[in-house]
């Protein structure tokens, strides 16, 4: 296998520094389906001999990009660590650290804003755009419609980002960072295929061969016993309650509260039953996959990557082998985030998958999410 020919480039004019670059690492997304969204971050080593780190003064683009010339990352500076060697006679190195989109947003603090009406979950989200506001926040571009809507916010202070995760909270969608945006998945969009999948041997156009595999149970991500804490325009909180019987009955009471932007209490009051139900199994499984562009097909990495992002398509399979079994289980999962690490000789990923399930809401005629007594009825705004 031939190694991806990574392209790094800064700045408005997209400068080229790849004969620079030592070692590249970071993470985009997030690792479990139960976690808000904290936005990613990646750091890459140059030489640093001639001060060529001065290039990169905070908030300065810098993007990774695959061979073919798709982005695989993108972030702003946000800081340099200098490794200069004594006597300036030997390598002297920089790292340089840059944040995404969603990490940006999380740093942007709304104040006395009052631009949050009731719309769509999806649709709300994007009210801090420039097209509204005239800011230069981090853009929102809403992929599908939403199936849940959100409570107008009569005065809002906090940061973008934490909205954003009221706002998926209730929507159960994703949030992926891209370029300097962010991409508002609805629960309906997040579930769209990507081409290539996960197999523990096959390596080809369409399949990575992983070289190390973890399949993971609930732990505390077991829930069967949800509170849903929304508000109303005024800002009052609304508690509603779903339970699992039948799980807590066999398996013990293990509970939480979610903050969300859900609107009335007639839907979420679908949401909170939804989560006790998906949650509701101790054995409800979420893998983490190791695997690297030396053991496995660049050409695969680089269209599942780009495509999770650029298309969005999230979902995909994985194929893996009980130990003692006879034959594989394959297994539909849906991606939540990855981490990497690089130098010209390798790159090696670590992606995180939760089973479908925890998305899947049945959907009349389709293969993978019209499968009676697993594809559970959906909820939403009513």
């Amino acid at each position: 296998m031939s190694v991806e020919a990574w392209q790094f480039k800064y700045g408005a004019g997209l400068t080229t520094f790849t004969s620079d670059v030592l070692s590249f690492s970071g993470t985009q997304g997030r690792q479990n389906y139960i976690d808000n969204y904290a936005g990613g971050s990646f750091n890459i080593t140059i030489k640093n001999q001639s001060n060529q780190a001065a290039n990169f003064s905070r908030g300065t683009a810098v993007s990774i990009l695959f061979a073919s010339g798709n982005t695989f990352v993108y972030g702003d500076v946000v800081g340099i660590t200098y490794d200069d060697y004594p006597g300036n006679t030997g390598l002297s190195t920089a790292t340089i650290t840059c944040q995404d989109s969603i990490t940006k947003a999380g740093k942007w603090n709304l104040q006395d804003f009052t631009g949050y009406t009731g719309d769509w979950t999806t649709y709300q989200a994007r009210y801090t755009n420039n097209s509204y506001t005239g800011w230069t926040s981090p853009q929102v571009t809403a992929v599908g419609q939403g199936l849940s809507r959100a409570e107008q916010v009569t005065t809002y202070n906090g940061t973008i980002l934490n909205r954003l995760n009221l706002l998926n909270n209730a929507e159960r969608g994703q949030l992926v960072a891209i370029g300097s945006g962010i991409s508002f998945l609805s629960r309906a969009s997040a579930l769209s295929v990507n081409s290539v999948s996960l197999h523990r041997t096959t390596s080809s156009a369409t399949s990575i061969s992983y070289t190390n595999f973890r399949r993971i149970n609930s732990l505390d991500t077991f829930m069967n016993q949800v509170t849903v804490n929304n508000y109303t325009m005024a800002g009052a909180s609304i508690l509603t309650f779903g339970n699992n019987t039948d799980s807590q009955t066999a398996y013990g009471t293990s509970g939480y509260t979610v903050n969300t932007a859900d609107i009335g209490t007639y839907q979420p009051s679908g949401l909170a039953s939804w989560l006790a139900y998906v949650q509701g199994d101790p054995n409800l499984l979420r893998f983490e996959v190791d695997f690297d562009d030396a053991a496995a097909s660049k050409t695969a990495i680089a269209s599942f990557l780009y495509g999770a992002s650029a298309s969005t398509a999230r979902s995909t399979s994985v194929t893996w082998l009980v130990p003692g079994a006879g034959s594989n289980t394959t297994t539909n999962v849906l991606l939540e985030g990855f981490s990497f690490s690089g130098t010209p000789s390798k790159t090696e990923y670590t992606a995180y998958f939760s089973s479908l399930s925890v998305y899947q809401y049945f959907i009349l005629d389709s293969s993978t999410q019209g499968i009676l007594d697993t594809s559970r009825l959906a909820w939403g705004y009513g």
